[in-house]
């Protein structure tokens, strides 16, 4: 499970005067859209469980917002994250992933010099992530995406200079993870998306609220806004009961 003070520090080093919560306690986080764009998605659960303005979470680097997610999907579920590589053989092996584990790593790479022949990159952030989102299928998305980081646009030897470089310092955009097979002892290596993984889990998260919204108010008739303001273990145990209920 995630450490709770961790969670709670990074989210306010991140937002000032952030106070992080799980996603599932308010009826409003029933209103997010999970089929919309991603980077919208993740914009609007941040700024519902951090309890700030969009604007602000638009603003953060697509790391720090991957981290926050994270955190808030174990803050919500009690199951681990987990990475899943299968093997040739049909073995799989399980990774489990921890957020502050995630962010230690990250920040061992971490630079605050970010120049490549003389021009300076930035880190990209969620605004950038839905300009791109919007660019997916057009030409030479590459050059756009790196051109925009650096203010200029970049020759073909530069892009990709500009893609290492990032890959190295803000790598969890694109995390490589590694195990073994636990059968035949295979490495194995496979990139996983974490926001996807992330945001797979708080929908997972919605839909246990919407499951027990829906046996408790068929068996107590509370209202929606009611049940979603119950602590998550009364809620469970409320909903456990109304399923027990003979019919």
């Amino acid at each position: 499970m995630i450490a709770i003070d961790f969670l709670t520090s990074f989210a306010r080093r991140s937002v000032g005067g952030a106070r992080v919560r799980p996603y599932g306690l308010d009826v409003a986080d029933l209103a997010i859209d999970f089929d919309a764009p991603r980077p919208i998605v993740a914009t609007r659960v941040l700024a519902a469980c951090l309890r700030c303005d969009e604007e602000t979470v638009w603003s953060l680097a697509v790391q720090t917002r991957i981290l926050l997610l994270l955190g808030i999907s174990e803050l919500s579920l009690a199951d681990p994250i987990e990475a899943y590589l299968t093997c040739t053989c049909g073995a799989t092996a399980i990774v489990e992933l921890a957020t502050d584990e995630l962010a230690r790593f990250a920040g061992e790479r971490r630079r605050d010099d970010l120049t490549v022949a003389g021009i300076t990159l930035r880190l990209p952030t969620g605004r950038d992530q839905l300009r791109w989102a919007q660019l997916a299928g057009s030409d030479d998305v590459a050059r756009t995406v790196m051109s925009e980081l650096a203010g200029e646009r970049l020759s073909d030897a530069l892009v990709a200079a500009a893609d290492a470089l990032l890959t190295e310092v803000d790598p969890l955009i694109e995390l490589e993870v590694e195990s073994a097979c636990p059968s035949c002892d295979k490495p194995l290596a496979r990139q996983i998306d974490l926001e996807r993984i992330a945001l797979t889990r708080l929908r997972n998260a919605r839909r246990v609220l919407l499951q027990h919204v829906h046996a408790i108010a068929s068996t107590y008739h509370w209202t929606e806004t009611t049940i979603a303001e119950l602590p998550a273990w009364r809620r469970a145990e409320y909903a456990a009961l109304a399923e027990a209920r003979p019919r």
